[in-house]
């Protein structure tokens, strides 16, 4: 966090979560933008580069996005010769995704950079900090959308 936004004591922790959390998805729209990418195509090819396949399903689940948009990112990814949709054999309703030779290449060229980004801020923040820093995110974020949820329903 910016140490002028930590130290002053007249915002209150609420707006300080909150211009901290802006501040970081700014940071990777940015990045997005800069290459090119919607958030969604961005995160299908930032997961299938880490990971050899995965279920749209999977895909929601760990980004939090709307099934529309990842349904729509991956159909992009297809057409453009990037990803493969397989059925699975037990359950046809479920696709798996993975990329092809040319969306390997792709994700690699937009993503391999986002990764060696985030890798030196990790380096320069030090492993445990970093470890607890994602718990502690990844709690605020399950959290606050537990909240959300609640009150808009």
């Amino acid at each position: 966090m910016d140490k002028n936004l930590a130290d002053n004591k007249e915002d209150s922790l609420t707006e300080l979560a909150n211009l901290a959390t802006i501040k970081m998805s700014h940071a990777y729209q940015h990045y997005d933008e800069s290459c090119g990418l919607s958030q969604y195509t961005s995160i299908i090819l930032y997961e299938l580069l880490t990971h050899k396949q995965m279920a749209q399903k999977e895909l929601v689940y760990r980004s939090g996005i709307p099934k529309q948009s990842i349904n729509k990112g991956m159909h992009q990814l297809e057409d453009a010769g990037y990803l493969t949709l397989t059925p699975s054999p037990d359950d046809k309703r479920v696709k798996f995704c993975k990329l092809t030779a040319k969306g390997q290449t792709y994700a690699k060229e937009k993503i391999a950079p986002l990764v060696e980004i985030e890798e030196r801020v990790i380096a320069t923040f030090g492993q445990d900090k970093a470890r607890q820093a994602v718990q502690l995110i990844s709690e605020w974020a399950d959290l606050l959308q537990t909240e959300i949820a609640k009150s808009t329903n």
